[in-house]
């Protein structure tokens, strides 16, 4: 029986493509709400920052590592997690997309978003992570895992994270309006399939040329909605509950019997 608990909270926030001072004042803002209701871990929306703003993502992503730097400074009780453009030194042309975990004023995780969205042009601006990196880390005994946008789409990715053993999956991602029933009904499905805490982030409004889904949302491990954020500039959070995993997947042994054939 696990006998760690946690407050875990999501964030929604409207995101400027290209204006990183009003972004980071509003994420601040946020995060700092999060450390007011004693968050343990609160979990931002993807490339939060800075957006999509392709053609200047180089650019941008030189604002990157002195951000990281006050993120680590506000760290101290709680952990950020969110994703960001970082340079890739090795190309001209090209950043990563980066996923941070930072606690404690260091970064104690990172994951680089491995699946591109090619429709919009993501592949012609940034350089994909290794797919077989790891995307789980730990906090408080506690497993994470954790994907960004796009990758809702591949179940394998959940799943590898479940197999090495995480209780909660983070998402975050800019995800629009155009397919907010997909973003519904794969988020649902993720939590319900994994057995866990699912927790997706996303933006809100207009972001550059995007109409953004908002609807970050935070599920039970048996695909129950806790909380959602609908269309709404905030955050919201729940104390987890880790018997709840125990007992989904005592009771009903998917996940153990696709460790059993497929691990």
């Amino acid at each position: 029986m696990w006998g760690e608990k946690m407050r875990l909270g999501i964030t929604q926030m409207e995101i400027a493509a290209g204006d990183v001072k009003k972004n980071l004042k509003q994420g601040i803002e946020l995060i700092e709400k999060a450390k007011e209701q004693a968050c343990d871990l609160i979990l931002l929306p993807e490339v939060w920052t800075t957006g999509f703003l392709f053609k200047k993502l180089k650019e941008l992503s030189k604002t990157t590592p002195d951000i990281l730097d006050k993120l680590k400074e506000l760290s101290n009780n709680i952990t950020i997690c969110g994703s960001y453009v970082v340079d890739d030194k090795n190309s001209d042309k090209k950043v990563f997309n980066k996923f941070f975990a930072i606690n404690g004023g260091e970064i104690v995780f990172e994951y680089t978003k491995a699946m591109l969205f090619g429709v919009t042009g993501e592949d012609r601006y940034f350089s994909s992570g290794d797919i077989n990196q790891n995307n789980t880390f730990v906090i408080n005994n506690i497993t994470f895992g954790v994907s960004v946008c796009y990758e809702l789409r591949f179940p394998e990715f959940f799943r590898k994270a479940a197999f090495e053993g995480a209780l909660v999956h983070l998402h975050s991602a800019v995800w629009p309006i155009s397919r907010l029933e997909h973003w519904q009904i794969l988020t649902k499905a993720r939590s319900i399939e994994n057995q866990v805490y699912f927790l997706c982030s996303n933006g809100t409004g207009i972001s550059g040329k995007w109409e953004l889904a908002g609807h970050s949302t935070i599920y039970s491990p048996w695909g129950e909605q806790l909380c959602s954020l609908n269309m709404d500039t905030n955050i919201s959070f729940i104390d987890i509950d880790l018997n709840i995993i125990e007992q989904a997947r005592e009771s009903l042994p998917s996940l153990y019997d696709s460790i059993k054939y497929f691990k």
